[in-house]
């Protein structure tokens, strides 16, 4: 009896040995990759919609061979709206740049007086602003911050009344320069909003001349803008 049972109990011991054996053994999973994640490339071109506000003085100059010579000046704002195209190209955190804009306005100043002094006004506004500018900056991933300077061009339509009678009525172009800060952040792959800050020169031009008197007007303001761009 105990031979059958000592029988029994290795015979049970072999079975489970046996089928221990026979178990599948898994390896342990290989560890993931990190996931590597790019920064953002501003390198390509883009169109846009831009806006914003200038404000300045423009100054009117006077100069009389007989009487008078000097200036005045008054003060100037108005709305910018306008599109926009460039190209940018990135190496390391720099970036580089060229960018040309157009934009309708109705900036521009008046000045005029009565009474005594007779009816005499100034009047110039700016029909339309544009630039070819270069600008170069450093980008954090998706935030780019840059400064931009170039040629800037326009036209200003222009009339001087005096002593009641129309003396000049016509349009002239300007040229001059632009130059500023701005940031840029790409909120997608393929949009950015951007604000920036010009300082804008158009220089000093003659409105007319009758031989003994001349009249010329400086312009130059302060402009800030925003605007969204469509990247490819």
């Amino acid at each position: 009896m105990k031979l059958l049972i000592a029988t029994l109990v290795s015979s049970v011991a072999l079975v489970g040995a046996a089928r221990a054996a026979d178990a599948i053994v898994y390896d342990a999973p290989a560890p993931a990759a990190p996931v590597v994640v790019e920064n953002y490339n501003w390198t390509g071109w883009y169109i846009g919609v831009t806006g914003g506000l200038g404000a300045g003085d423009s100054e009117f100059v006077i100069d009389d061979d007989d009487d008078f010579d000097g200036s005045i000046e008054g003060s100037a704002r108005g709305a910018f709206g306008g599109v926009q195209i460039g190209a940018d190209w990135q190496t390391g955190n720099w970036v580089f740049g060229a960018v040309a804009d157009i934009a309708a306005t109705n900036y521009g100043a008046e000045i005029s007086s009565g009474g005594g002094f007779g009816d005499n006004s100034l009047e110039s506004s700016l029909d339309y602003l544009g630039t070819v500018r270069a600008r170069a900056g450093y980008a954090f991933d998706r935030t780019l911050f840059y400064a931009h300077g170039g040629w800037a061009y326009g036209q200003m339509s222009q009339t001087v009344v005096l002593d009641g009678t129309t003396v000049f009525d016509d349009d002239v172009g300007k040229s001059g320069y632009a130059v500023g800060l701005g940031v840029e952040h790409a909120f997608t792959d393929r949009l950015s909003f951007q604000t920036e800050y010009s300082y804008v020169d158009l220089g000093e031009d003659e409105i007319f001349s009758d031989g003994a008197t001349s009249l010329s007007e400086d312009t130059n303001f302060h402009m800030i803008k925003a605007g969204i761009n469509f990247r490819f």
